[in-house]
């Protein structure tokens, strides 16, 4: 038994964890340990991309080592899995992942990086009936509620989440399968163009009527055409009922399939949370203060774990998203060092690449939006990211969403979503500033205060002229 001591224990070792230890780190902490359940840390959009060799060589180059973030991790990491808090004692009880050992760790504070799990939907035949519980993997999934190790998986069903999935689906996926993908989120999207590189027939089976449940059936379906293009067969609006050894159910389809990759979002891994009576939030996710305190005392929480404000309707929602849990880490650092700053209120927004299209998305849908009952005017608009003579230009298309009613919180006029596809040219330096725009809650009023939406078009980046494209369609209608 190896015994620690430590003010703050970070719960958690993967994004939400290593970056909270490196503010910690940079303001100067370091009485702190951070417990990682995972040998390496994983950038897990990168995932997929290791199996099609698109942009990675190789799954390997989508892990990066502890000690490249926290070059003092053997001073301050801990390889392992906490399997459960007595906080009353304030002391962590685990198991090492690299020796066959355990491990305790008693602290002052507690931070719960926990995260998310991967969500398996309600599908016959995914779960096998004759599992024992014997040779546990160590991962989880969530099924109705409830977490399973993912030895009891079906032998060829993957619910995608680690880095060991993905090895098992490079590893079986060389050329000519037929794989079936269940869900197409940000990961989901990915792994099928991925496969489709590696030569393999995908199915896509999505419950919704269209790709991406993030954009609109107008935007997702530019990338519907380009995978069908690419050899994707895709059934949408039904769900898949039924896994078998060689096939799937999808309505009263028997469609074939070698290997099915489920890619159906993600579920607050709250186990810890809840065992030291943390209040759990409306969607599943732990309660948290603004400044990331939940309602035990001396206990935080951060990531994928927590639910958080909304932007636009000031809401409790959950986004799994990269950016939110480095903005959180940092501001708990600071807390620590006696300064409480408060974040933003929270917008979900998320870029990808498929099929030879960049595609992107900030804040609500146009179909989102009028699912929570508020009126709203949207325009979609086609340009060039660049002059169209350019050599650089390639075909651009745009979407913006915006309120036509004041409810609640919301203003009238006040710009709620913008969805961006382009051919080509990526959108690293548009998708923030739109999730800055609406997280502020600006009006198509705010747009002309913004330099950056003045510029001419010729040799600038496409997030110029088509926003006064926008501001002139909308002032427009809202002057009516």
């Amino acid at each position: 038994m190896k015994e620690y001591s430590t003010d703050i224990l970070i719960a958690g070792g993967g994004p939400g964890g290593i970056f909270t230890s490196k503010a910690l780190m940079a303001n100067k902490i370091t009485d702190f340990k951070v417990v990682c359940d995972e040998p390496d840390v994983v950038c897990r959009c990168n995932i997929p991309y290791g199996i099609g060799k698109k942009f990675l060589n190789d799954i390997n180059d989508a892990v990066t080592s502890h000690h490249t973030f926290l070059p003092n991790f053997d001073e301050v990491g801990i390889v392992g899995r906490i399997e459960r808090i007595d906080h009353k004692n304030k002391t962590a009880y685990g198991k090492l992942l690299k020796e066959d050992d355990e491990f305790t760790v008693s602290y002052d504070k507690l931070i719960l990086a926990t995260g998310g799990q991967a969500s398996l939907p309600p599908i016959k035949g995914a779960i096998n009936p004759d599992y024992d519980g014997s040779n546990p993997v160590g991962e989880v999934f969530y099924y109705r509620g409830e977490s399973y190790d993912k030895a009891a998986l079906r032998d060829n069903v993957v619910v995608v989440r680690s880095v060991a999935d993905a090895r098992r689906i490079d590893k079986i996926c060389g050329t000519g399968l037929t794989v079936a993908v269940i869900g197409t989120g940000l990961v989901g999207i990915e792994i099928i163009d991925n496969l489709i590189i590696r030569g393999n027939k995908v199915v896509v089976v999505e419950i919704l009527p269209h790709l991406v449940s993030f954009l609109d059936a107008d935007m997702a379906s530019h990338l519907e055409e380009v995978l069908k293009k690419d050899g994707a067969e895709i059934h949408l609006g039904q769900p898949c009922t039924e896994v078998g050894d060689g096939y799937i159910v999808v309505g009263d389809k028997k469609i074939n399939a070698d290997l099915v990759v489920i890619g159906a979002g993600v579920t607050s891994d709250t186990r810890l949370a809840k065992e030291i009576g943390c209040e759990i939030g409306k969607t599943g996710g732990v309660k948290v203060d603004k400044n990331w305190r939940t309602s035990v005392p001396d206990v935080f929480a951060i990531g994928d774990l927590i639910e958080i404000k909304d932007a636009v309707f000031e809401s409790p929602v959950q986004f799994q998203l990269l950016p939110n849990v480095m903005m959180q880490g940092a501001l708990i650092a600071k807390q620590f060092k006696g300064v409480e700053l408060e974040g933003p209120l929270a917008v979900g927004s998320g870029m990808s690449h498929a099929g030879g299209l960049f595609w992107g998305f900030a804040g609500y849908s146009e179909e989102m939006a009028k699912a929570r009952g508020l009126g709203v005017m949207a325009e979609k608009i086609e340009l060039f990211t660049a002059e169209h003579a350019s050599p650089y230009a390639r075909k651009a298309w745009y979407k913006m969403v915006v309120a036509a009613e004041d409810k609640g919180t919301v203003k009238k006029g006040q710009i709620i979503g913008f969805q961006a596809i382009t051919e080509g040219k990526h959108l690293g330096d548009l998708m923030p500033r739109w999730a800055d725009i609406i997280g502020q809650k600006e009006t198509v009023w705010d747009l002309p205060k913004h330099n950056w939406i003045h510029q001419p078009l010729v040799g600038n980046p496409p997030s110029n002229a088509y926003i006064l494209t926008f501001f002139n369609l909308f002032s427009g209608k809202l002057s009516e």
